[in-house]
């Protein structure tokens, strides 16, 4: 899995990631936390840099990512397409090795489709942070099926026709 090649390459690249249970983990854990809360255009700008290293790994199951400012765009852009989305990190679990898993919930509310409703899927992120406390790698586990194909319309109708068949 090419992940798991790239989470190497970056263990080793970008030094030992913070201390387990230090003041540098709970501070970067909590810049990741305050990122995502209320997800917007103006969070991603404000925020980016401190919380993302210039290279890195991003893969959200939609798209995959190497270069911060890549990502700023695409975050930037993902942020003004809904209306409001906000993330509530339901559980942080170390494994002691400088990698995170992070259990969350997502509510979005689309500007267009499925509008004025909100949207709820859950997830897992795995990340990890470089010295300075940034992620340099994030992969996410969560159902993009649920969470935001279904809301398509044409797209979502055929999801939702597969679901009854099975």
């Amino acid at each position: 899995m090419q992940h798991i090649d790239d989470l190497r390459r970056i263990a080793t690249e970008h030094g030992p990631a913070p201390e387990a249970g230090s003041p540098a983990e709970a501070d970067a854990l909590a810049r990741f936390r305050l990122f995502f809360a209320d997800f917007s255009p103006d969070k991603v700008e404000r925020l980016l840099d401190a919380t993302y290293a210039e290279h890195l790994y991003f893969d959200d199951t939609l798209k995959q990512i190497h270069d911060r400012e890549v990502l700023r765009h695409y975050l930037r852009d993902s942020a003004t397409a809904v209306e409001a989305c906000r993330v509530e990190i339901l559980q942080i679990t170390p494994d002691g090795q400088g990698n995170h898993y992070v259990r969350w919930r997502m509510c979005i509310r689309f500007r267009r489709f499925a509008r004025g409703r909100d949207t709820w899927s859950i997830g897992v992120s795995h990340i990890r942070f470089d010295a300075q406390g940034r992620v340099v790698f994030h992969q996410d586990y969560w159902n993009a099926a649920v969470g935001l194909f279904q809301h398509v319309p044409v797209l979502g109708w055929m999801i939702r026709a597969i679901q009854r068949r099975l």
